[in-house]
């Protein structure tokens, strides 16, 4: 045992700024790089690495015998490699140690850490940081089993609860609004007004769920061409507005004018030619597009970004209602990951524990060496076994019934290993070996 414990790192949208946040970020070659120089260097002391990076997060996860040094080696590194010098930000990192820093990776897995509580995207995150451990070549196998059980956790999170469902962002809930009214999309045409972020988001969510028919029109041309040359759709300018609105069957409305960009009038026309045909209408932006007389019009659907609001605070409360199905479903997780982990500290400490006894027994019994007759020293050995055993009996007992019973812990083993003075033990058979 080398006293090894499992130490997180990290900065998130709950302990830094966007500015930290961008400055900590790494690029999966970097975070190898990272990885690479930690496990290479001795100094370090880092057994084993993980780097989680996402717009919101950037998380190191180690295995050391010496965690008090960790923070100052990555300070040191940001600094080498980034001229980064985190020491002058405003930020400071959590810091997490053995079971607090698995059961944060598993409620980040689980989207119970996340800015907006339930997201999706960043299982896949924890997914690819697990291929990253893979690629690298290097045998972490703590970090290895502890990565596969949070993409566990947070599969079971997704499969049993309703923690991520319901939009809870202004683009997904008006494609799930458009999603009650119509039960198919592929047929539908699709107007998005503006080309900026939020349409952009819209045209993902529609392409997941099926739409393949968009009209970009925007004012300008640079940026419709970009958005319309991704998804195959068709650009316009706002003078050619009316046309669109003719054959659109959803149309959403996201751009930052400052006045009305489709009135009353306009729609009235629009109706007679579209022969009364209904039309959804969500107008996403701020200040409102759409002019909100347009919804007197008996064929149109219209809902500005309230009703939006509404929607997504209704979601967001639900999903806090499952958070606690969702710990619970963790904490099984990582109770399997504990037992296990457990499992490994648990035997070697007996091993030791009875070695250390053994030494001592040994000892003593050289001291009556060529003192007593053969048979009499063949009874005191006999004896300082039986003795040894029981001495052991309990301590071995509870151990094995502590770890199988979740109550033993790695502060409890390095405590063993302390008092003992295991640590010692073990360093000296190693320089016995050595000699």
């Amino acid at each position: 045992m080398q006293n090894n414990q499992i130490v997180h790192i990290g900065y998130s949208h709950k302990n830094a700024s966007v500015a930290v946040r961008d400055a900590v970020s790494l690029s999966p070659d970097v975070a190898l790089a990272f990885i690479e120089a930690g496990v290479n260097n001795p100094a370090s002391a880092i057994q084993e690495m993980a780097v989680i990076t996402t717009c919101n997060r950037t998380e190191f996860y180690f295995v050391s015998n010496r965690p008090e040094i960790l923070k100052d080696w990555l300070f040191s590194e940001y600094q080498l490699r980034h001229h980064l010098d985190l020491s002058q930000t405003d930020a400071v990192p959590l810091i997490l140690f053995n079971e607090d820093a698995v059961d944060h990776l598993f409620a980040v897995a689980g989207g119970l850490e996340s800015m907006v509580l339930g997201e999706n995207q960043i299982l896949s995150q924890v997914k690819s940081s697990y291929d990253l451990i893979l690629s690298s070549g290097y045998q972490f196998p703590l970090l290895n089993r502890l990565f596969q059980e949070a993409i566990r956790a947070g599969k079971s999170v997704r499969t049993n609860t309703a923690l991520c469902q319901g939009a809870v962002s202004i683009s997904l809930a008006a494609v799930e609004l458009a999603r009650k009214i119509y039960s198919s999309f592929e047929k539908r045409k699709i107007l998005l007004v503006g080309a900026g972020e939020t349409n952009e988001l819209v045209a993902i969510h529609f392409k997941a769920i099926g739409a393949t028919q968009f009209i970009v029109a925007n004012r300008g041309v640079e940026k419709r061409q970009k958005l319309a040359e991704k998804y195959a759709a068709k650009a316009i300018s706002l003078d050619h507005l009316e046309d669109a609105l003719l054959e659109a069957d959803v149309v959403i409305v996201a751009t930052g004018s400052q006045h009305y960009l489709i009135d009353f009038a306009l729609m009235q026309r629009v109706i007679k030619l579209r022969n009364h045909r209904s039309l959804l209408m969500v107008d996403i932006s701020s200040p409102r597009n759409v002019d909100p007389a347009v919804s007197k019009l008996d064929e149109i659907f219209l809902y500005d970004i309230d009703h939006l609001k509404n929607v997504i605070a209704e979601n967001l409360e639900k999903r806090r209602g499952e958070i606690p199905h969702a710990k619970e479903l963790i904490a099984t997780v990582n109770k399997d990951y504990s037992t296990w982990l457990k499992s490994l500290d648990v035997v070697p400490t007996i091993s030791k524990l009875a070695g250390y006894f053994n030494q001592i027994r040994q000892q003593e019994l050289e001291k009556f060496v060529n003192k007593t007759e053969d048979r009499e020293f063949e009874h005191l050995e006999q004896l300082s076994k039986s003795i040894v055993k029981k001495l052991l009996h309990y301590p071995i007992l509870n151990l094995r019934e502590m770890a199988n019973g979740q109550k033993l812990d790695m502060s409890k083993i390095n405590t063993i290993w302390e008092i003992f003075r295991l640590f010692e033990l073990e360093e000296r058979n190693k320089e016995d070996k050595t000699n």
